[in-house]
C-alpha cells in the first residue's frame, strides 16, 4: 500500500507540476454497496492508486499515467481542468471485523465471529431506536426519559440472551442430557443425550455439581465473547479526532454560542464511546446477578415440591421466610435477594444514565459531558463476587440430582418464568416507545409500566382468590391506560406525518429489536432441542401415531400368532421453558400474514401495471410509444414497489409486536384441544416446530456463505452499513459505529486541503484563499458528507465556509433519514422541505408530496451554510441529482420547484444495448458532469460572506 501522507503540504514525495495547478479538490464519497475506489473514479484497478490511509479507510487517486490520456468530450472519466479527483473509501469498516490479538482469521474462528456479530444485530437496532426519539426533549419533570427508556430496552435484551444461553447450558444440557447417576449391579453410569459429541460424555464422571458449576461459568464466559465481539472493531476506528480538533483549532469560535445547533454539530457527538462505555459494566453486572440469581433460585427451591411452579407460588406459602431457613437454604435465599438488588441498581443507573449535551446556552460547546463509572465498577465487582460464590457453592453441592423429584416439574426453576417475564417487559417499553416523540412524559409512563409488570406479577403469584382478581385487574387497567395514553398523545403531536412511522419511530425499531431477538433466541433453543431430541438416538426411538395404528391392526386381524412383545421405555422429550414455542407458532402466523400482504400488493401493482408514473409525482406524463420509454415506465414501477419500504417495515414491526405478545398468551403447545380449531392449532404447532428449525438453518448458511469470499465479512453487510453510521449509545454490545473514524478523517482531509488545520500550504495564503472543495457522495455517502459538513462547524470557518461545495446523488436523506431522525437529518436541520412519506396503495407512492415551501426556519441549517448571500456568482453550492427508477435514491428537497434537486437521465446513452438505470452509474450520466462544472464555477467565484 503507497502511504505517501498528505503530499499536498509539501510533505510527500515530489510530484510532476500539472499544466494547471489543481484548486479545487473533488472527493468522491462511496454509499452502501461499497464502490470500489476504482469503480468511484471510473477507471480500471490498475489505474488508481491509494494516496493515504489503511486497510479500512483509505484515499485513491488516478494514477499519473491514467491521469495523463486524453479523454474525449463527455468521457466521465475526464476531469475538468484544475480540479484533483479522489475517491474515499470507508466500506471496510463497516463489514469486517478482527479478532483482538488474532486479527484476521479463517476457517472455524472466522465463522463462529461471523455467527456472533448475527446474534448482535438487535442490540444494533436498538441503539438505532436511541437517535430515533427527539434527542432535544425537555429536561427535568417535563421529560419523556426517551433515551433512558431504550437504554432499559437494551438491558433486557442483555437478560434475554443470558436466559437464552443459560437455557441451553442448564435447562437442556445440565438438568436433561445428563441424568442422574445410576448403579445398575457393579455398574453405575449417567445416561447422557446421544446426540451430544463424544468429549461431552467426560463430563458425565465429574459430580453434578462440579458439571453444573462448570456449565455455569461457561454460561458467563459466553456472555463476555458477545459482549466483546461488538468491540472487536472499536480501538480500530473508534476515538478517532481529526488534526483541526487535535490542534484546537475547532474551538466553536464562529458558533453564538446562545443558539441551538444541530445535533450533528455539537462537540462530542462522534465520540460517544467514551461515556457510553459505563453501559458496559453495567450490563455486564446486570447479566452475572441474573446468572446468579436464577441457579440460586433453582437450589433454593429445587427440593420444596410446592414451589416448583410458579402459578400460585405465593399462595402455597413459598414466600415464607420459614421456607427458606429450612434445610440450610438460607444462604441461597440471600443470594437470590442480593443478586435482585443488584439488577435493580443496574437497571436505575441505566436508565437514568445521560449521555448528549442539552442543545441550547452555552453548555452546547462546553467540554464534553463526563459519566463516572464509579458505581458501575462496583456493581460489576459485587456481581462477581456473588456469581463466584454460587459457583463454588454449586461446585461442592454433591452428586444429587439436579432436576427436582417430581417429574411434572421444569427440569431448571427459574428458567420456567424468566424469559416471558423479560418479554412482558419489552412489550411494555415498546408500547410506552410510542408516545416517547410526542414528549409522553416519564412521570406517566413509568408509574404505568411499574405498576402493570408489578400486578401481572402478584397475579401470578397471588392467583387463586379475591387478590387474583384485583391484580389481574390493576395489570389489564394499567396496561390498557399505557396504550390508549401513549396513543393519544402520539397522534396529538403536530408535524408526526412527515416523521417517520407517524412519529412512532422508536416504537417500531425497538419492537424490530425485541422481536428479532426473539427469532434468534428461539431457533437457538429450538434448534438445539432439536438437535438433541434426536430420533435417531437410541433412547428417542419412537414410531408416528399412524404406523402404531397401523401395526395394531395388523395385530388384531391375525389373533393366531404370538408377537414376540418387547416394552421399551417412553421415547425421551427435552422439556422447553414457556414462550418459546409459542413465539414459534405466533411467528409463522405472522409470516403468512406478511406473505398476504405482499400477495396484496403485487396484485394491487399488477393492476396498476398501465399506469404512467410521471418524473415528478401528479406532473403530466404520455404514455409510452417506444420500446425504451416502456422500459423506464417498468423500472419506475419496480422502484416504486420498493420505495414502499418504510410501510413494509412498520408492518414487519407490528407482526414482531403482535409474536412477542403471542408469546405470552398463546396455551401451552404440548395441549391439545377438540374441533376444528384443535385440529388447526396442532397443525400450527407442528408447522411452527419444522419452521424455526429450518430457519435456524438457514441462518447458520447465510453466515457461512456471507463470509466465503472475505473469512471476517460481516453477513449481511448492507445491514451494517445502515446499522452502524450511528454512534453507539443504547446498548454497549451493539456494533461499533465506523462514522466514529470516517467523520473525523473526512474532515481533516477536507482541512488539510483547505489549510484549516493549521499545516503551511505551498504558495502560503495565497494558495489557501484560492482552494475549494467539492464533496460528490453517493446513497449513504450522502449521510456520510452531511455529518462531517455540521462537524466542521466548529472549525475556523464557522457554519458559512464559502470554499465548500456538495454534489449528492441517489442519496435517502430526506425520504429516509430525515423522516427516522428528524433531530439529526430533518427539515430543520438539513433546511429542505418536509417529506410525507411513501403511500403503501397509490400506483405512484409519493402522490401525496406536494412539496410545500418551509416556513420560516432557525438559521443556519446545511442548505443556508451552503448558499451564498444576494448578489453572488451562484446562490446554492448544493446539488442532488435523483432518478425515479432508483428504488433507494430521493430528491433532498422536493421533486419540482427546488434550487438543489436535478433529475438524472434514466437510460445510459454510453451503453451497447439498452440499459435503464437504477441506483448506480449517476457520475456517468450528462447531468453530472453539468452540475459538476457549474459548482466548480460556483466555488471559484465565491467569497466570504462576512
Amino acid at each position: 500500500m503507497h502511504r505517501w501522507g498528505w503530499w499536498w503540504r509539501g510533505t510527500g514525495r515530489p510530484t510532476t507540476p500539472e499544466p494547471t495547478t489543481p484548486d479545487v479538490l473533488e472527493l468522491r464519497v462511496h454509499g452502501v454497496a461499497n464502490t470500489p475506489p476504482a469503480s468511484m473514479l471510473e477507471l480500471a484497478p490498475g489505474q488508481v492508486e491509494q494516496v493515504d490511509g489503511d486497510e479500512l479507510g483509505s484515499f485513491w487517486a488516478p494514477t499519473a499515467a491514467a491521469a495523463a490520456v486524453p479523454r474525449r468530450a463527455g468521457d466521465p472519466r475526464e476531469v475538468p481542468p484544475g480540479v484533483r479527483r479522489e475517491a474515499y473509501s470507508w466500506g471496510a469498516m463497516a463489514r469486517l471485523s478482527a479478532v483482538p490479538g488474532l486479527g484476521r482469521v479463517s476457517g472455524l474462528v472466522a465463522g463462529v465471529v461471523r455467527a456472533l456479530w448475527v446474534l448482535i444485530i438487535p442490540f444494533g437496532l436498538a441503539n438505532v431506536a436511541y437517535w430515533s426519539r427527539d434527542a432535544d426533549e425537555p429536561h427535568g419533570r417535563r421529560s419523556s426519559a426517551g433515551g433512558g427508556l431504550v437504554r432499559l430496552f437494551g438491558l433486557l435484551l442483555t437478560l434475554l440472551w443470558l436466559a437464552t444461553v443459560a437455557t441451553v447450558t442448564l435447562g437442556v444440557v445440565g438438568a436433561q442430557c445428563y441424568g442422574p447417576r445410576t448403579t445398575s449391579g457393579e455398574v453405575t453410569y449417567v445416561q447422557v443425550c446421544a446426540a451430544l459429541p463424544g468429549w461431552a460424555d467426560a463430563a458425565a464422571r465429574w459430580s453434578t455439581g462440579e458439571r453444573t458449576a462448570a456449565l455455569v461459568a461457561a454460561t458467563a464466559v459466553v456472555l463476555v465473547v458477545l459482549a466483546v465481539v461488538g468491540s472487536t472493531g472499536r480501538l480500530r476506528y473508534e476515538r478517532r479526532m481529526s488534526t483541526t480538533k487535535a490542534r484546537g483549532l475547532a474551538d466553536g469560535a464562529g458558533l453564538d454560542p446562545r443558539g441551538t445547533w444541530p445535533l450533528l454539530a455539537r462537540p462530542g457527538f462522534w465520540t460517544h464511546a467514551r461515556r457510553s462505555s459505563v453501559q458496559w459494566f453495567a450490563h455486564l453486572a446486570a447479566a452475572f446477578a441474573t446468572l446468579a440469581g436464577l441457579v440460586s433460585w433453582h437450589y433454593l427451591y429445587r427440593d420444596v415440591p410446592q414451589c416448583t411452579h410458579s402459578d400460585g407460588f405465593g399462595t402455597r406459602g413459598c414466600l415464607d421466610a420459614a421456607v427458606w431457613a429450612r434445610d440450610g437454604r438460607l444462604p441461597w435465599a440471600l443470594a437470590v435477594l442480593a443478586a435482585a438488588v443488584v439488577v435493580a441498581l443496574a437497571a436505575w443507573r441505566t436508565g437514568r444514565l445521560r449521555l448528549d449535551p442539552p442543545g441550547g446556552g452555552r453548555s452546547t460547546f462546553a467540554a464534553e459531558v463526563r459519566v463516572s463509572r464509579t458505581a458501575e465498577v462496583l456493581l460489576l465487582g459485587v456481581a462477581l463476587v456473588l456469581l463466584g460464590w454460587v459457583v463454588v457453592a454449586v461446585a461442592r453441592s454433591g452428586d444429587g440430582p439436579l432436576r427436582p423429584a417430581d417429574a411434572a416439574s421444569p427440569p431448571f426453576l427459574g428458567l420456567h418464568a424468566l424469559p416471558r417475564s423479560l418479554v412482558a417487559l419489552m412489550v411494555l417499553l415498546v408500547l410506552a416507545a410510542v408516545g416517547i416523540r410526542a414528549h409522553l412524559r416519564a412521570a406517566v409512563w413509568v408509574p404505568l409500566v411499574l405498576a402493570t409488570a408489578v400486578g401481572a406479577g402478584l397475579a401470578v403469584l397471588w392467583s387463586a382468590g379475591a387478590w387474583g382478581v384485583v391484580w389481574r385487574t390493576v395489570a389489564g387497567l394499567c396496561l390498557v391506560t399505557l396504550t390508549v395514553v401513549a396513543s393519544v398523545v402520539s397522534r396529538r403531536r403536530p408535524g408526526r406525518a412527515c416523521e417517520g412511522w407517524a412519529g412512532r419511530g422508536p416504537a417500531v425499531l425497538l419492537a424490530l429489536a425485541g422481536g428479532l431477538a426473539m427469532v434468534l433466541s428461539a431457533a437457538a433453543v429450538l434448534g438445539t432441542v432439536a438437535w438433541l431430541d434426536a430420533p435417531a438416538a437410541a433412547e428417542n426411538q419412537r414410531l408416528s401415531t399412524q404406523t402404531q395404528q397401523a401395526l395394531d391392526d395388523a395385530a388384531a386381524q391375525d389373533p393366531l400368532r404370538d408377537p414376540v412383545v418387547v416394552h421399551g421405555p417412553a421415547a425421551a422429550h427435552l422439556h422447553v421453558p414457556p414462550g418459546y414455542e409459542q413465539f414459534a407458532v405466533a411467528s409463522v402466523a405472522g409470516v403468512l400474514l406478511l406473505v398476504l400482504l405482499l400477495v396484496v400488493l403485487g396484485i394491487r401493482t399488477a393492476t396498476l401495471r398501465r399506469t404512467v408514473v410521471p418524473v415528478v409525482p401528479g406532473g403530466a406524463q404520455p404514455r409510452p410509444t417506444t420500446g425504451e420509454d416502456a422500459a423506464v415506465q417498468a423500472a419506475r414501477r419496480r422502484a416504486a414497489l420498493a420505495q414502499r419500504a418504510e410501510r413494509l417495515v412498520g408492518a414487519v414491526a407490528v407482526l414482531h409486536l403482535l409474536a412477542l405478545v403471542g408469546s405470552l398468551a398463546l396455551p401451552d403447545p404440548r395441549a391439545t384441544y377438540g374441533g376444528a380449531l384443535g385440529t388447526l392449532w396442532a397443525l400450527a404447532v407442528d408447522l411452527s416446530g419444522a419452521a424455526v428449525v429450518a430457519a435456524f438453518g438457514l441462518v447458520v448458511a447465510s453466515v457461512v456463505l456471507a463470509g466465503s469470499k472475505n473469512a471476517l465479512a460481516r453477513p449481511w453487510g448492507l445491514l451494517w452499513d445502515l446499522m452502524c453510521f450511528l454512534p453507539r449509545a443504547a446498548h454497549p454490545f451493539a456494533p461499533p459505529c465506523y462514522a466514529e473514524r470516517v467523520v473525523p478523517e473526512l474532515r481533516t482531509r477536507i482541512d488539510a486541503w483547505l489549510g484549516d488545520d493549521g499545516t503551511p500550504l505551498p504558495g502560503g495564503e495565497a494558495t489557501r484563499a484560492r482552494r475549494r472543495v467539492l464533496l460528490s457522495a453517493h446513497s449513504l455517502g450522502g449521510v456520510v458528507a452531511v455529518a462531517t459538513l455540521l462537524a466542521r462547524w466548529d472549525g475556523p470557518a464557522g457554519p458559512h465556509d464559502h470554499r465548500v461545495g456538495l454534489l449528492t446523488y441517489g442519496t435517502q436523506l430526506r425520504a429516509y433519514f430525515g423522516r427516522f431522525f428528524p433531530e439529526l437529518f430533518g427539515p430543520e436541520v438539513l433546511g429542505t422541505r418536509p417529506s410525507p412519506g411513501a403511500l403503501l396503495w397509490a400506483a405512484d407512492p409519493w402522490a401525496a408530496d406536494p412539496s410545500p415551501v418551509p416556513g420560516p426556519r432557525t438559521e443556519p441549517t446545511l442548505l443556508g451554510s451552503l448558499t451564498s448571500p444576494p448578489g453572488g456568482a451562484c446562490a446554492v453550492r448544493w446539488r442532488s441529482l435523483w432518478r425515479r427508477t432508483d428504488f433507494i435514491g430521493f430528491p433532498v428537497d422536493g421533486y419540482a420547484d427546488s434550487p438543489v434537486d436535478v433529475p438524472a437521465s434514466e437510460v445510459d446513452a454510453d451503453a451497447y444495448l439498452l440499459q435503464v438505470v437504477a441506483h448506480s452509474g449517476y457520475p456517468r450520466a450528462p447531468e453530472y458532469r453539468r452540475e459538476l462544472d457549474t459548482l466548480v464555477a460556483c466555488l471559484r467565484a465565491s467569497r466570504p460572506s462576512r
